[in-house]
């Protein structure tokens, strides 16, 4: 294809920031919230499970509405840009309000704080990067360049994750006091504010880099949540990334929410969050390079499919381990890292979702088709905080005891072997997929035919 619309080189680069802000605020609460509700603020598992349920729930309406929304918004910042400018100040704000609980959890008063702090902090999460998610899909023409934007953002994420796996632990003992042994609730806070303060220059920094270089072909349409979802049901291949997207987020995101449990009471230790949560990114960001390369030789959806299905290898590997085997833990750490590579095919396979519905109908959904990547990594943050925390308690974990050995079973079960199956069961459902990437690269060039007709 000649005389592509291409990203700079440093939006490129740049973008990846986006998902590093993101982090530190959204992985922060998806890794220490549940355990904060439970063995802090005193919240029963029955609770924190209906309060992350009914946010989801909530999500399943509000971000289609934000996507649509976004795609339908003109100014000379762009369609989504200023939305990035305006939620990112807001988003740090509520991730800090989440870590603290003025009630006590016992209280209806408390319950209802929870609540409320953690469902507006999933919507301003919809509010940023929603719009956020849609950027790389409007930032480039090219396919080859598509990946590499979402190869960014892949090591933006890991990058995150690693910071925020390394020195939560610790930065959240150093704050809550001499001879803590864990964190108490104002050291979850100030980790938190210091997280907020490091992400709203990052999203900025997105916001003043990026271009969008796609502009859709037909007039604005008014909005109707009718017609929104419409889009979205009958676009048979956003529907198979978004399956394969559920799955993947459930079994990797869901897997975070309740990890800690694992370190602290069958490994033995709180200070080993950090190294046994940030192998796996450290390995994803040595991964990530080899991205583009393996998606140009052997396709996305076939990058995609290997690398959940060796994930789910490191997860067994893990699950499998003595908790006193050490050594073993950490191999299946490491290879679940370093083949956590398939967001950003997942990500592409999006933007040629869009394409293909734009060349069938005419419309086009960046926002609407990027919220379902936002509802997935959220219904995937809550199934593991939700359902997750039910099945231990199922279980017989009891907060701040020590466990007994069916428990510590149960919560290797919840946190290693019930993700190794989601990641087994979404590498299945990309068999759905038969758009090749050829095709892809076809209905780009009939798009571009069409828009310079007309």
């Amino acid at each position: 294809m000649e005389n592509q619309k291409r990203a700079s080189k440093a939006a490129v680069i740049c973008y990846g920031f986006g998902d590093l802000a993101s982090q530190f605020v959204w992985t922060f609460v998806g890794s220490y919230l549940t355990l904060f509700y439970t063995d802090v603020v005193g919240l029963a598992p029955a609770i924190v499970s209906v309060i992350m349920m009914g946010a989801r729930i909530w999500d399943a309406v509000n971000d289609p509405m934000m996507g649509a929304i976004a795609e339908r918004t003109r100014s000379r910042f762009g369609r989504f840009r200023p939305y990035i400018a305006f939620g990112c100040p807001f988003l740090a704000l509520f991730g800090v309000l989440t870590f603290t609980n003025p009630f006590g959890g016992s209280s209806v008063a408390g319950i209802i704080w929870a609540a409320a702090t953690y469902i507006i902090a999933g919507m301003l999460y919809t509010l940023t990067n929603i719009p956020y998610a849609a950027l790389a899909g409007v930032m480039t023409e090219d396919a080859a360049q598509r990946n590499t934007i979402n190869t960014s953002r892949n090591i933006g994420m890991n990058l995150g994750m690693i910071i925020v796996n390394a020195c939560s632990a610790g930065l959240a003992l150093k704050f809550s006091g001499s001879g803590a042994e864990v964190a108490n609730g104002h050291g979850y806070m100030m980790v938190a504010v210091i997280y907020g303060i490091i992400a709203i220059p990052l999203f900025l920094i997105v916001f003043f880099t990026a271009k969008e270089n796609v502009q859709p072909i037909g007039e604005i349409q008014k909005f109707s949540f009718k017609t929104t979802i419409n889009n979205l049901v009958k676009n048979k291949y956003l529907m198979i990334v978004m399956l394969i997207m559920t799955l993947q987020m459930t079994a990797f995101m869901g897997r975070i929410a309740v990890c800690a449990f694992y370190v602290i009471y069958c490994l033995g230790s709180f200070t080993m969050i950090a190294l046994i949560m940030t192998i796996p990114s450290i390995g994803a960001v040595i991964g990530s390079f080899f991205v583009p390369m393996a998606a140009k030789k052997f396709g996305k959806r076939n990058v995609l499919m290997g690398s959940m299905l060796i994930q789910a290898v490191g997860l067994l590997v893990i699950y499998f381990a003595p908790f006193d085997n050490m050594t073993m833990v950490l191999a299946g750490c490491w290879i679940f890292g370093l083949f956590n590579v398939g967001f950003p095919m997942t990500l592409s396979m999006v933007s040629d979702s869009v394409d293909y519905m734009e060349l069938k109908t005419g419309v086009r959904t960046d926002g609407t088709a990027y919220a379902t990547y936002g509802l997935a990594t959220k219904i995937g943050n809550a199934l593991g905080g939700s359902i997750g925390v039910l099945l231990l308690a199922a279980f017989g974990y009891v907060a701040n005891a020590e466990q007994t050995v069916s428990a510590l079973k149960g919560i290797n079960t919840v946190v290693n072997l019930i993700p190794a199956i989601l990641f087994i069961v979404a590498a299945a459902a990309c068999f759905l997929w038969n758009m090749s990437d050829k095709d892809a690269d076809d209905i780009r060039q009939k798009l571009k035919e069409k828009n310079q007709n007309q």
